[in-house]
């Protein structure tokens, strides 16, 4: 109680950061007595020790200037998904072992599991910048995204960030299924090779982040980049920006990733006997970065299924989160 009244008379900031390969997102929101009196976003480059720097030094001056912060970010993290239900059985039920994982449930209907490892090496992370006080999976973003385009047919909800993809296929008060790829490998520092696989071997025990053989078998995580099936033409039938001049081919690399793995989780949604399957109504595509019309072009030719874009602001929506989360 006392906590509660003296936030009341001062200022409290809320801090996201999201790393997303090259580049992070901060945003920055205080509040005084549950008003917001101040805002301020920002994105570094962190394609050099120069940016990373300026990233510290941005973060140490909101450090000095507020004396209560409230640090959150997403998880970016192989080992995280979430299934159907909230109690033991149900992890069990998509053979999934959370002897070493965090697990939350999601308003009594869904839950949400990670790594122990992979959160303590996102504490680590940001370590520098005085740790992280939330950690939210990407599922539950999504969900809040697009809560009000959800119904009771099933949507399937795609976030498509420059490193991974997360797809969740939801109603609106039930998540039906889950899945996660890294689509990029984000820079590491030297010796984080061993600390990674470490990290698998609590779920997997494989080598390979695109490994077959996995523990969260929930969602097939494989993606089968080099799959014979996919024919060599198909590169020549992607379509092309408004001067004619080919995709950039990491862009269009990314777009194929995507395809394919949507391909196996839709063909695992409905085929496997172990979720409730039924038809699937639209997919919906949120984009941090607002540049995903050759990857809903991609879909709809492929699929036949409408595809919506809409950008999301997820630094924002994290802060959003951890506000909510009782931190006042």
């Amino acid at each position: 109680m006392i906590g509660k009244l003296f936030k009341r008379f001062v200022s409290v900031a809320y801090v996201g950061v999201v790393k997303d390969g090259d580049v992070c997102d901060v945003c920055l929101r205080v509040l005084k007595n549950k008003k917001e009196t101040h805002t301020d976003n920002k994105r570094f480059n962190l394609d050099s020790r120069e940016s990373a720097r300026l990233l510290d030094e941005y973060i140490e001056q909101v450090q000095k200037k507020y004396n209560i912060i409230y640090t959150s970010t997403v998880l970016n993290s192989i080992n995280q998904g979430g299934v159907p239900g909230c109690d033991r059985s149900s992890f069990s039920r998509y053979e999934i072992d959370v002897t070493n994982a965090a697990t939350v449930c999601v308003d009594k209907r869904w839950s949400v599991f990670a790594s122990s490892y992979d959160i303590e090496s996102a504490q680590r992370e940001y370590d520098s910048i005085g740790g992280l006080d939330f950690i939210f999976s990407s599922l539950v973003l999504m969900k809040r995204f697009w809560d009000k385009h959800l119904s009771e047919t099933p949507s399937l909800c795609l976030l498509k960030m420059k490193t991974s993809v997360t797809i969740g296929i939801f109603t609106q008060d039930r998540l039906l299924y889950s899945n996660y790829s890294i689509l990029m490998t984000e820079k590491k520092v030297e010796g984080d090779e061993e600390e990674k696989k470490k990290a698998e071997d609590i779920f997997s025990g494989e080598e390979s982040e695109f490994g077959e053989e996995s523990l969260v078998d929930l969602d097939e995580i494989a993606l089968e980049l080099d799959d014979p099936t996919v024919a060599k033409s198909d590169f020549q039938q992607l379509p092309t920006d408004g001067k004619g001049a080919s995709l950039n081919m990491e862009n269009l690399g990314n777009d194929l990733k995507i395809l394919e793995f949507v391909k196996t989780s839709l063909n695992n949604f409905y085929k496997n006997p172990m979720y409730e399957s039924s038809f699937i109504g639209q997919i919906l595509l949120a984009d941090p970065y607002g540049a995903s019309n050759e990857t809903k072009g991609l879909l709809e030719s492929e699929l036949m299924l409408s595809v919506f874009v809409k950008k999301i602001e997820l630094c924002g929506m994290v802060n959003e989160l951890a506000i909510e989360e009782g931190a006042f």
